[in-house]
């Protein structure tokens, strides 16, 4: 399988684009590079324009990328040579022998190329620091995952997604109540006037994401939403290089259902918020529907932590664009018992002391 890595000019070693200072840098002798010196740089691995020989593979290698088929990929790491095997989505990752990191562009080529990518912004070490902010308020948590000491697991992940650039069009109808009350002598009247109201109208959105991974749960990514997309730049594969990137492997078309679900669900809320003043709405029909679907693939840059407590996974995520974060964190019940007996004693201590002042 072809790969790219970006090398320092200067001394060789590996370049990695930094989220803090949003430039390519040599972690060997600290030169620093911006996209644009990268392309001008190494403008045939930016274009996808490579003309590298393939190195033969021996009768091992061949057989064991036989063995692994279509289910994942054997490559061989130019730093040092060894044969390090990938799952059939990973496009970006790092030699697990020397650590460079490693481009496989056969995976994000022709229709699964991107079109667009959002840099990293927010660095590993502002990330943990998030989360141990997070984390400190909720003393329900293991104390094992309170230290933070299982925060260098944190992995910088370009996930793939569908933005979905549509409108919609249609009809609500409503029934409204006008209720008022008032009293007269020893009576106590009630009256209900009751209306339809129907609104009519169109919407357009720009950009509802829906994240393109079947390894990556959906209702996380929609959690740690919105992405910047003023902060988007075109896709090089120079981006990649020190991250971990997924290929798609969720269709656009499997998406989509989600896709007009969310559209219509707003342009049904929006036109709801324009029916005001009365004491009771109940939308009674709805015929709002989407019209057309212009798709763009992008790759958002996400942190993601995963805590493994009494055999069961809890996953965290972190925009790694805006730090907006999400996830199921693990949580002692013995915590939680002696924190409700004690609230339960604080109050039997504060009713008691009520009952003996009055």
């Amino acid at each position: 399988m072809e790969v790219i890595q970006y090398k320092c000019p200067n001394c060789g070693a590996d370049l990695v684009f930094r989220a803090d200072s949003q430039s390519f840098m040599c972690a060997y002798c600290e030169s620093a590079f911006s996209s644009e010196q990268i392309a001008e740089i190494f403008p045939q691995k930016e274009e996808h324009k490579l003309d590298i020989e393939e190195p033969t593979k021996t009768a091992d290698e061949l057989e064991l990328e036989k063995e692994f088929g279509e289910f994942n990929a054997l490559y061989n790491c130019p730093s040092c040579g060894a044969s390090v095997i990938t799952d059939a989505n990973t496009s970006a990752t790092q030699c697990v022998f020397c650590l460079s990191p490693v481009i496989l562009t056969g995976r994000l080529s022709g229709e699964h190329k991107p079109s667009k990518l959002i840099p990293f912004k927010i660095t590993k070490e502002k990330a943990a620091e998030m989360f141990k902010e997070y984390c400190r308020k909720r003393w329900f948590l293991p104390s094992g995952f309170r230290s933070g000491a299982h925060l260098h697991e944190m992995t910088a992940i370009y996930v793939p997604y569908w933005i979905s650039d549509c409108s919609t069009a249609g009809t609500i109808t409503a029934n409204c109540k006008k209720i008022r009350s008032w009293t007269s002598g020893n009576y106590r009247y009630t009256e209900t006037k009751e209306y339809i109201a129907v609104r009519d109208g169109g919407m357009k959105f720009d950009g509802i994401p829906h994240d393109a991974s079947s390894r990556i749960d959906d209702v996380m990514m929609e959690c740690i939403e919105p992405f910047n997309y003023k902060e988007t730049t075109d896709f090089k594969m120079s981006y990649l290089s020190g991250f971990i990137a997924e290929k798609y492997d969720v269709t656009k078309e499997q998406v989509e259902p989600r896709i007009t679900k969310r559209a219509i669900n707003s342009a049904t809320e929006t036109m709801r918020a324009t029916i005001t003043g009365y004491s009771a709405v109940n939308v009674t029909s709805n015929s709002i529907a989407l019209n057309g679907n212009k798709w763009s693939h992008f790759l958002l840059p996400v942190w993601f932590l995963t805590y493994k407590h009494n055999d069961k996974f809890y996953h965290f995520a972190v925009n790694g664009q805006t730090g907006k974060f999400a996830g199921n964190l693990p949580v002692i019940k013995a915590k939680v018992a002696l924190a409700a007996g004690i609230t339960a004693v604080i109050a039997n201590l504060i009713i008691g002391g009520i009952i003996h002042y009055v």
